[in-house]
């Protein structure tokens, strides 16, 4: 909520009485500060701050704001933030996070900038919170209205050791080792109550107590370095590389990134995951099945992604795959005092804690509606409805996803509304229609422009120029609500875009994501055809990144271009870059495709010789390899995929060795497994 305030006319005074009321309740206050360098410089001298992250002030404590990741994981006093040519909220949420009680956030802004950007019109407004206070060199300024509570003793006992909370996790973390197999622990809390601080004492513990193998895995490495910082605080343990720490014992405390942990499967005795929210569920179910000891740490909400949405979903999938596992929260923060104005404000201005409405009745017709980006920052209630959506529907939203919101250039928004109230959303953006020598400049690598993320990354690894004249629009997220999913509201919204796109005479809708079989499903339904496959796992996700496009009006020459690429590099990719994918998603992209040419007579006939046993596998690949390709590509995708297509998409095409796939798919060697393939193949000729 945004009050009134009481106007101060001396900013000097204003800034002790402020530094007296964080040091005597061991709090935190935001400070906006606005004037000129002069002015900005004597506040911040004023204000005893440890550092400034600035790109326009210089000094011997300031860090460009490249650098400003270097605070992470580390307890600082105040902070000054320069924000007058830019906004990154994910480090001003990070750097908010390193700040001790009893410190301030100083926050320098350029009033003059308001109408450049709705995101930052808006953000000034919460200068006049109850909880932050403004100081400008000319106009009024204003202190807090919020009260906190002067805590002077308590203080100094809890850092002493650790919160009641970290020592119930400690327990709980050392249990899981100790206990019964397949009983995870996840630890939940806000930002700032020591989750990985707890996680690692908990790890140097047990690594002085015996020899244990501890592993932790998390999106980054970054991610866990308080972890390790702490890990290597409480025990003697020597410093083994960058991501390894050992103790005397032979104990190890070490890092993997979450796809390496999966392809690999490393051998440990206890695996830490540290932020849970940024790794797939798919990919944390597997963890699950892989590991018997499992801890697992989530953000409720935070800079890290706000992760009510993983939560309810992840706890879901602990009931189902390990019945055993408990819940521990952390609640008392651990650098600052209960009741914390920063922590107030952050959650208010980035609205980390927003709850979506819940309709009376799920049986009430669904509307959509367009929605206005420009009316977003002058209307908190359908800002704070649109954006509680999409924490909700998707558990990686990071506060950075408001910047998006509110100034994404050439965004379209639609609502499907219950009533009035708002239970669904897509978010597209309008991509390419560029110059042809501006798009030249792209293919060849020499610019490369903001946002535009579908259309160029098309270009770029095609070579293509002509995909950045023509727009196109990109959806970006697609939010439903829980109790509304599994209803068409997807489908209606990507219809009513589709609308859009055809009154605005733009030729293509494309989306992005991480492929994975029920993704694809839902796309490929909707008339949605492959354009690009990336040839890289992602690092946290584990999925490769597939584009898709659909033709509105008319086809663009270089559509079946695009699609023909990809079918040509996908047959020859499969048994190099593709040679792990999921052999379920292998046969989806290639069925109801034109990915192959019908075989030969002559290949038919050597394959029908495979089948009867009369020529061996060795005769016969070619053959059976452009027969295989030929008849996924003629299967409906109605059709299940069944272990032996699996077999043989595994084998065949993606060249995965005997002693493979006779181990996987259950036979006793080579002999058992071809014999396997020549008895399916029978089965799929014509009678």
């Amino acid at each position: 909520m945004i009050d009134e305030k009481t106007v101060i006319t001396y900013p000097l005074e204003l800034l002790q009485t402020l530094k007296d009321k964080a040091r005597l309740g061991f709090v935190r206050y935001p400070v906006f500060v606005s004037g000129d360098d002069a002015f900005l410089k004597s506040m911040i001298s004023a204000t005893d701050v440890e550092s400034v992250i600035s790109d326009e002030l210089e000094g011997d404590n300031v860090l460009p704001w490249n650098k400003a990741r270097q605070l992470l994981g580390k307890e600082s006093g105040s902070l000054a933030l320069d924000l007058r040519t830019g906004l990154d909220v994910d480090k001003l949420c990070a750097a908010a996070g390193c700040i001790k009680g009893g410190a301030l956030l100083v926050l320098i802004v350029d009033e003059n900038r308001r109408q450049e950007s709705r995101f930052y019109q808006r953000f000034l407004r919460f200068g006049q919170h109850s909880a932050a206070a403004f100081i400008r060199q000319h106009g009024e300024s204003s202190l807090p209205t919020m009260d906190v509570i002067e805590v002077r003793g308590e203080r100094i006992d809890r850092e002493a050791g650790t919160t009641q909370s970290q020592q119930s996790a400690i327990e709980a973390i050392k249990r899981v080792l100790s206990g019964h197999r397949r009983r995870p622990v996840l630890l939940v809390a806000d930002r700032g109550r020591g989750k990985s601080s707890a996680m690692g004492i908990a790890a140097a513990e047990l690594m002085c107590q015996s020899n244990k193998k501890i592993a932790v895995t998390s999106p980054r490495f970054s991610n866990v370095e308080t972890l390790f910082t702490h890990a290597a605080a409480r025990g003697v343990l020597s410093k083994k590389g960058r991501l390894s720490l050992t103790a005397d014992n032979g104990s190890e405390l070490f890092f993997v990134a979450p796809d390496a942990l999966l392809r690999d499967e490393p051998s440990f005795d206890l695996l830490l995951v540290d932020e849970a929210a940024a790794i797939p569920l798919a990919m944390l179910s597997k963890v699950l099945r892989v590991y018997s000891r499992v801890v697992f740490s989530s953000t409720e909400h935070g800079y890290e992604g706000t992760g009510r949405a993983f939560s309810t979903r992840f706890r879901a999938m602990l009931n189902e795959e390990a019945k055993g596992w408990r819940e521990v929260s952390l609640t008392e923060p651990v650098r600052w005092a209960d009741s914390d104005p920063l922590e107030a404000w952050l959650f208010s201005a980035f609205l980390f804690d927003a709850e979506p409405s819940t309709p009376v009745t799920s049986d009430a017709a669904i509307t959509i509606k367009a929605i206005d980006p420009k009316t977003l920052p002058n209307d908190e209630v359908v800002l704070t409805q649109l954006f509680s959506l999409l924490v909700t529907a998707h558990y990686q939203t990071s506060p950075n996803d408001l910047v998006q919101l509110l100034d994404g250039q050439g965004l379209r928004l639609l609502g499907a509304y219950c009533g009035e109230v708002l239970v669904g959303a897509l978010l597209a953006s309008k991509e390419g229609g560029f110059e042809r020598e501006l798009a030249e400049a792209v293919v060849e690598g020499k610019r490369r422009i903001k946002g535009h993320l579908l259309a160029q990354s098309l270009a770029a690894h095609t070579g293509n120029d002509a995909v950045l004249a023509d727009p196109l629009l990109r959806i970006v997220r697609i939010a439903v609500l829980p109790a509304f999913r599994k209803k068409g509201i997807g489908r209606q919204l990507v219809r009513a875009l589709e609308t859009v796109a055809d009154l605005e005479n733009i030729n293509v809708v494309g989306t992005s994501f991480g492929a994975n079989s029920e993704l694809w499903r839902f796309w490929s339904s909707l008339g949605y055809l492959p354009l690009r496959l990336g040839v890289q796992r992602d690092a946290a996700s584990g999925t490769y990144s597939l584009q898709l496009g659909k033709a509105i009006q008319r086809k663009p020459d270089w559509f079946d271009s695009l699609q023909a690429l990809l079918y040509l590099n996908l047959n020859y990719q499969l048994a190099e870059q593709f040679f792990d994918m999921e052999t379920e998603l292998v046969a989806e992209l290639l069925t109801d495709s034109n990915a192959a040419i019908a075989p030969s007579p002559a290949a038919l006939h050597q394959v029908s010789l495979f089948a009867q046993g009369n020529l061996g596998y060795d005769l016969v690949t070619g053959s059976l390899w452009q027969w295989f390709i030929h008849w996924l590509a003629t299967k409906s995708t109605q059709n299940a995929v069944d272990e032996m297509c699996s077999l043989m998409i595994a084998r065949l095409l993606q060249r995965q060795s005997w002693s493979t796939v006779s181990v996987k798919y259950g036979f006793r060697g080579r002999k058992d497994t071809e014999a396997a393939m020549r008895d399916w193949t029978r089965q799929q000729l014509p009678k």
